[in-house]
């Protein structure tokens, strides 16, 4: 799992790294066709960090089911809550249809952008959900995880 973990904070790294360089653009810069490739680029590899998120994070909310020792109950409750989370974006970015515990979101996560977090996707008229918001959630609770695991050593 941790070349899967590094391998996706690298990713979130340079993709923050590119949204903060397009906010600092001037509005007619962030309008052209270069950059709205580039914002495209953005949102498909923000999607592809979604699906790889959610499938590390789903593995190892099995293994806390199968094992509660390995993490004990506050975190194994931690990474059930973060599953969640990105499965309510990842539902509608994979399947297009509302994610089961939000039947009023909409079956398509539509693309927007946030000055403060970068790519994101609308659910629901004032919902919207950031990779961002996504990822820095996804590293407190792997710090947390590693705290935990030092402390066990």
């Amino acid at each position: 799992m941790v070349p899967v973990l590094q391998g996706l904070g690298r990713l979130d790294c340079q993709l923050i790294s590119e949204d903060l360089r397009f906010v600092q653009l001037p509005p007619k810069a962030q309008n052209t066709i270069n950059e709205s490739a580039r914002l495209t680029d953005r949102f498909t590899l923000s999607y592809l960090w979604v699906l790889g998120a959610y499938e590390l994070v789903r593995t190892l909310d099995q293994r806390c089911d199968a094992h509660i020792s390995v993490l004990g109950e506050k975190l194994t409750q931690r990474v059930r809550g973060l599953k969640h989370e990105i499965a309510r974006l990842r539902i509608p970015l994979a399947k297009l249809e509302p994610a089961m515990n939000y039947p009023t979101d909409s079956p398509i996560a539509y693309p927007a952008f946030s000055q403060d977090f970068g790519v994101a996707w609308q659910l629901a008229p004032d919902t919207f959900v950031s990779r961002r918001e996504l990822s820095d959630a996804f590293l407190q609770l792997a710090e947390d995880i590693r705290s935990h695991a030092s402390q066990d050593a």
